[in-house]
This record gives structure tokens, sequence and C-alpha cells, in this order.
């Protein structure tokens, strides 16, 4: 997980009065029980292919020495296991998090990339949840329920110092409900 400041001068954003107030992405120990799964069943298949290898005769067919393939098949398992775990490496790095003055901004991809902005006088809620593995590692989620219909509910995955983002998005949406005569109903 990394936070950072904006790399443009004084937390300015491209749009003029709004600056950027926390940046943000996810911590790689999201990935964790990925990780551990392909390990554990990549270790289990060679070990696996390693007994069935051992079992197998010397010649169980004339044109093909059976007990060849299998190195080739255990190389395989560990390759497709090593794709995997960069994917998911790669999804959790390219994921992005920038909260500014006026809005809160996720952009995720790997090679194409898509940005979902929410406007922040919309935002109606935010919940905090500390799996037990986040806990451990000090991370939590950052749920904003809000009342954008292409964005109702927004995650800010496995953030360091999730209260302290909670209480940032807080203040600026306070703001923004005073700026705009924000006025919340609430229907029985």
């Amino acid at each position: 997980m990394s936070e950072r400041t904006s790399s443009e001068p004084a937390g300015q954003t491209s749009y003029p009065g709004e600056q950027t107030v926390w940046m943000g992405s996810p911590s790689q120990m999201l990935n964790m029980p990925i990780y551990t799964m392909l390990g554990v069943g990549a270790i289990v298949a060679t070990v696996g292919l390693l007994l069935l290898r051992a079992n197998t005769p010397l010649s169980a067919t004339d044109d093909l020495n059976v007990r060849s393939v299998y190195p080739w098949i255990i190389v395989a398992i560990w390759v497709l296991c090593g794709i995997g775990a960069l994917m998911s490496y790669l999804k959790v790095s390219t994921t992005k998090y920038v909260l500014t003055t006026e809005r809160l901004r996720v952009t995720t991809g790997i090679l194409s990339t898509i940005t979902h902005d929410l406007e922040l006088r919309r935002v109606r809620d935010s919940v905090i949840l500390r799996p037990f593995w986040a806990r451990v590692a000090g991370l939590g989620d950052v749920q904003i329920m809000s009342a954008d219909a292409s964005t109702p509910r927004i995650t800010l995955r496995a953030v360091r110092d999730p209260d302290g983002v909670q209480t940032k998005l807080r203040a600026i949406v306070q703001e923004q409900y005073l700026r705009f005569g924000v006025r919340q109903m609430e229907v029985d």
C-alpha cells in the first residue's frame, strides 16, 4: 500500500479550486490469500505428481516414456501459478485512490483503465470494515455509500489508517453539504 502526496504543485488538481487531500492504493496484503492458495496448490500438485511418477513403471507405454512428461507438467503448473500471482499483483498495484476537495476518484485496470468519480456531495454514509487479517496488518476497508446512481457503493480496500481516511472524507463531505445546500431525507 502506498500513500503519497500529489505530484502536482501544492496539491492542485487539473480542476480550479480542487485540491488533493489524500492519495493511496490497496495493500498487497489483499493478495495474501491468493498467494497462499496458489503456493499450496502448486506444492501439493508437485508432490502428488512426483509420487505418481515414482510409482509409474519404467515402460508404461512403448512409444512414450510417461515418466519424462511429469517434470513438464510440474513446470507448467508452477508457470500458471506464477502468472496467476502476477495478475493478482498487477490488479492491486494498478488500483489508485485519490480523494480531493470535490470528489473521490478510483482508477483500476492493468492494460486498459477505468476511473470512477464520486462527487462528495452525493456521499450518504461510510463504514470501516476490518477483517481479522487486515487488523493484524493495520489495514482496513472504507466502504462509502452514495446517492450516485452509477456508483452507489465504493470500497477503498486494504488502506492504511482507515479511520484517518474516513475522517478526512467526512470533513470534506460536510463542507460539500454546506457549500451546495445538500439535505438528506430519510423515507421509511
